[in-house]
């Protein structure tokens, strides 16, 4: 979960996490000691998110315009953009790896503090610092919030009717539009978490759903209290 980027912590508790993991791996420090690749200690989309974003070219709106540009590019000019692009990745690239080097130094620098400890303390205190973030032990899946509409009774064989959205609770409106959202199982409730977000938007306790199901294979439909809420989710 951690690597997946499922646990929403900060960067300094990532590494330490990371840092515990090499202890129970291979102990103390050593220079001797076999390194697994970054990406097995560290979630990836964290060093990603420091990149960048790339740059989107204006659409072009004059039709002529649009004509000259694309017999541009076919000669000397998509040779241009082509290599501009090809450096513009080239040094995204290298900008990766310089974060990929700060954030293993980092990493490093934590596990030669943890000398002494024993692999199962350093366990310990893994599953303790993962089990600080509330949502520990659910199962998450990647959704999209699609509908949240007033519950008024019916079967599952009523064709749904899209409508406005409306918020989750007075306390914590979701909003209009598709959302990509975590939906996450737990032992005792379901949750709704914006990606990254360590607090639930809203959580609904078992006692309080009245249905739930699938409706065909990428569609999750969740009745809870008066309220219908449907997503979209490969991981039907």
């Amino acid at each position: 979960m951690v690597l997946r980027g499922y646990v929403p912590t900060s960067e300094e508790t990532l590494q330490t996490l990371a840092a515990l993991r090499l202890q129970s791996l291979n102990s103390d420090f050593s220079t001797h000691a076999p390194f697994p690749r970054l990406e097995e200690l560290f979630p990836p989309h964290v060093l990603h998110a420091r990149l960048p974003p790339p740059c989107h070219r204006p659409p072009t709106k004059c039709r002529g315009a649009r004509l000259r540009a694309g017999l541009l590019a076919g000669g000397l000019w998509g040779q241009a953009l082509a290599k501009q692009r090809a450096e513009r990745d080239q040094r995204l690239r290298g900008r990766l790896r310089e974060e990929g080097a700060s954030t293993m130094a980092a990493i490093v620098e934590k596990w030669k503090l943890l000398q002494g400890m024993g692999r199962p303390e350093a366990m310990a205190a893994y599953v303790a610092l993962v089990r600080e973030w509330p949502g520990f032990g659910s199962t998450l899946f990647d959704v999209d919030l699609c509908t949240v509409r007033p519950w008024r009774g019916g079967g599952w064989g009523q064709p749904w009717q899209q409508a406005a959205l409306t918020p989750l609770s007075p306390q914590t409106p979701v909003g209009a539009g598709r959302q990509r959202l975590w939906l996450g199982i737990g032992a005792k409730a379901v949750s709704l978490y914006k990606p990254g977000e360590p607090e639930p938007l809203d959580s609904f306790s078992y006692g309080c759903i009245s249905s739930f199901g699938a409706s065909d294979s990428s569609t999750f439909r969740l009745s809870v209290e008066d309220r219908d809420l449907l997503f979209e989710t490969s991981q039907v």
